[in-house]
């Protein structure tokens, strides 16, 4: 009897021992699939979900720009219609942008100290953009 108890203390001992170690594996996985979080645009502007691999689309008269949402795993694309300084926040990685205004109306990104990282004239193409240095977008 004193080897089934000694064997039973030793499984009990294990189980106290490696159930924090498994909980904390799963709750450091349910921390990074909670710590995604979606691009925003201030002022708000209406966006759509487009599936991992389509392009960026553009009604006439709006600056277009995508972002990959890492909590729906889908392109966020923002359609910017009204002229406007629009801030970004959690905007990463690479995505697209597409200039569907009218009256040639050029888009420009600024970075963090307000220079300018690149403009956009009208155009058909939908050219990759890289968010990271990103601050913010004037659409007109």
């Amino acid at each position: 009897m004193r080897t089934k108890r000694s064997l039973l203390g030793a499984i009990g001992t294990m189980t106290l021992l490696l159930g924090p170690v498994c909980a904390s594996g799963s709750a450091q996985a349910a921390s990074s699939a909670a710590s995604a979080v979606s691009p925003t645009i201030s002022p708000a502007a209406p966006s759509q979900l487009v599936a991992s691999g389509d392009h960026v689309t553009c009604d006439t008269g709006n600056f277009c720009a995508g972002v990959w949402d890492p909590t729906v795993n889908q392109w966020r694309v923002f359609s910017l219609y009204n002229c406007n300084r629009y801030y970004l926040s959690n905007w990463h990685g690479t995505g697209e942008v597409k200039n569907s205004q009218t009256d040639n109306a050029q888009a420009t990104l600024y970075g963090q100290n307000g220079n300018v990282i690149q403009t956009f004239p009208v155009s058909t193409d939908a050219p990759d953009v890289d968010w990271e240095p990103v601050w913010s977008i004037r659409n007109c």
